[in-house]
């Protein structure tokens, strides 16, 4: 599943922020913008899917769909939803014949803080300088 996921995130920088990503391997406790939603699969688990990004790669994104270049926190936590909300449905539209389909439900936030959730899987990605963070955790 967290590959659907991976790939989704990889296409959304690609074709929507027309810039790349790379998956590295960063341990740190960094300050995101942290979201999540719940999602369950077709085999009757349901996992909690975060998405935490660093406030500056936010920013970018609310640039380029909002046209804000200086965003309130009220801004950044609905992009962070509606982004998050944009990678999982790529997700599930790429999982869509395989044994990980699964469907969605309402995405919450979190808020900006450290992400130390505890999950299953993570994967990092490097975006513009920044950190990008899709985790799993079944409930």
């Amino acid at each position: 599943m967290i590959e659907y996921i991976s790939t989704a995130t990889e296409n959304f920088f690609q074709h929507q922020m027309g810039t790349t990503c790379q998956r590295i391997d960063h341990n740190d406790k960094l300050r995101t913008v942290i979201a999540y939603i719940d999602i369950n699969s077709s085999i009757n688990t349901k996992h909690r899917i975060y998405i935490a990004m660093q406030e500056a790669l936010l920013q970018q994104i609310i640039e380029l769909f909002l046209g804000e270049e200086n965003s309130d926190e009220r801004t950044l936590t609905e992009m962070s939803l509606e982004t998050s909300n944009m990678i999982i449905g790529s997700a599930k539209v790429l999982a869509e014949g395989s044994n990980s389909e699964f469907t969605i439900e309402t995405p919450f936030s979190e808020g900006v803080k450290s992400f130390n959730m505890a999950y299953d899987e993570k994967h990092t990605f490097e975006i513009n300088n920044n950190t990008f963070i899709v985790a799993t955790k079944e409930l």
